[in-house]
């Protein structure tokens, strides 16, 4: 299959190179991204006040819940399209774009609808304060009920980046960005129209990401082009698809489970300490973005050399990939520790003294265990890129389990610290369990070669 200069061959070449090279757009990606949350709760911050934090960060775990089914479908469909691109293999290749199409058509429609008809119970549930309450569902109601344009979006980046174009998705994300960030000063500040106005640009920037990364592949990327004889609805590949897309999504969402149920303890410690750890959590995020961007490239990585069947590569990629991660986590912490105080004012606009000494708390013990993180998200998304569908889930029910442990018997014993000390634990588990996994997999696959190998001589 002939490729060209918007797809990247990643089963040649330097293995840490290569996905550097390749995660490079998808960090900036991620930046912009993360940017843009930032300077959208830094706005609404400082223009509404902490209330309007507060009612962002009771909904917001509803939301990524929703999020999550969807954005975790599109990476299992990428995985399975970068398999077939690893393998050279350009009819499969566009059968599997086509009945991803199918299964994500279905899917963009059921999510966000479940999602709008159940919030307000979902709020109801998580004891949303009620002084905040239907503020929160107006911001909430709009971007759940509208993501589909966030779930496409996703769906043709994952496309791109499975035959190893990164970079046109950081552009379209960046004019995108803009937009949002615009039009939330506009809608916000100017014209006043509240957390609705924020929900409003939200959506509408993601109707512009979906429509240029569409017209880019239309006119641009001849190796995702279609026709009609591409859609063979054939049960194997179906169920090959629907099942890795599921694997994510239930991976993502299962996690996302525990940060409701954790949220419902947060929410109980009333409006301060939610927006301090709103606050925190848009600080962690960033910094983890570093570690899941790398993650995120070797599930790429992963698939187009499982297709090809170079896993000589996949074990040497993954050791470079952990011990530079290491380096990155090295330089997160020593960031946060000096300068954390100063990146929660600037970004919650409060001076609360409560607010700020629980929003560090926080990151202070949250940011030393980066190296069990890194280790805990390289490795288990280099085995969803080499079809592992079932592992990932079980490492997620582990952390779904300990989640529920923290909100029903830390929280209260402990107060915030437990809440704190959650996730930390959590990866350490989890991390081990992966670890194991891992090593057990490549030696079954390395048996199964050598004995087919032996016996084609």
């Amino acid at each position: 299959m002939a490729t060209n200069s918007r797809t990247t061959d990643l089963t040649h070449g330097n293995p840490l190179k290569m996905t550097i090279m390749f995660a490079i757009p998808i960090f900036l990606s991620n930046i912009l991204q993360q940017f843009y949350n930032l300077a959208d709760i830094s706005i609404i911050g400082h223009a509404l006040g902490d209330d309007a934090l507060s009612a962002i960060g009771s909904v917001s775990t509803i939301y990524m819940f929703f999020a999550s089914l969807m954005f975790g479908m599109a990476s299992g469909f990428a995985v399975v399209i970068s398999r077939y691109f690893g393998a050279k293999d350009e009819r499969l290749l566009k059968r599997a774009v086509a009945n991803t199409i199918v299964i994500a058509a279905a899917w963009g429609i059921i999510v966000p609808g479940a999602g709008f008809l159940s919030l307000r119970h979902l709020m109801e549930m998580l004891n949303t304060p009620e002084e905040i309450f239907e503020t929160a569902y107006s911001y909430g109601s709009v971007v759940i009920a509208l993501s589909s344009f966030m779930f496409i979006y996703n769906v043709l980046r994952g496309m791109l980046q499975a035959i190893g174009n990164s970079k046109a998705p950081l552009v379209f994300l960046m004019v995108s960005v803009t937009v949002n960030i615009v039009l939330d000063l506009l809608f916000v500040s100017k014209l006043g129209l509240g957390l609705p106005g924020a929900a409003y640009a939200t959506v509408i920037s993601q109707v512009l990401s979906s429509i240029l990364t569409f017209l880019y592949i239309v006119f641009r990327v001849p190796e995702l082009h279609i026709s009609r004889k591409d859609f063979v609805i054939k049960g194997d590949m179906i169920l090959d698809i629907f099942t890795s897309g599921i694997s994510f999504a239930l991976m993502f969402t299962v996690v996302n489970l525990g940060s409701m149920i954790l949220q419902s303890a947060i929410n109980s410690f009333g409006k301060v300490t939610i927006a301090a750890h709103t606050t925190a959590r848009k600080i962690s995020e960033v910094c983890m973005m570093t570690l899941s961007t790398l993650a995120n490239a070797m599930a790429t990585f992963a698939g187009q050399n499982h297709g090809a069947g170079r896993y000589d590569r996949i074990k040497k990629g993954l050791r470079s990939v952990i011990l530079f991660s290491f380096g990155i986590a090295a330089f997160l912490i020593l960031t946060i520790y000096t300068f954390g105080s100063v990146f929660v004012t600037a970004i919650s606009g409060s001076t609360t003294p409560e607010l700020l000494s629980t929003a560090n708390l926080y990151l202070r013990i949250d940011l030393p265990f980066y190296f069990v993180l890194a280790v805990l998200l390289i490795t288990r998304t280099t085995l969803q890129g080499m079809g592992a569908k079932f592992v990932p889930i079980i490492a997620s029910i582990m952390e779904l389990l300990l989640k529920i442990f923290t909100a029903k018997k830390l929280a209260v014993r402990l107060g915030y610290l437990g809440i704190a000390i959650c996730e930390p634990i959590i990866w350490t588990v989890c991390a081990i369990y992966i670890i194991i996994v891992f090593i057990v997999r490549v030696k079954k696959i390395e048996k199964s070669v050598t004995r087919d190998t032996s016996e084609l001589s």
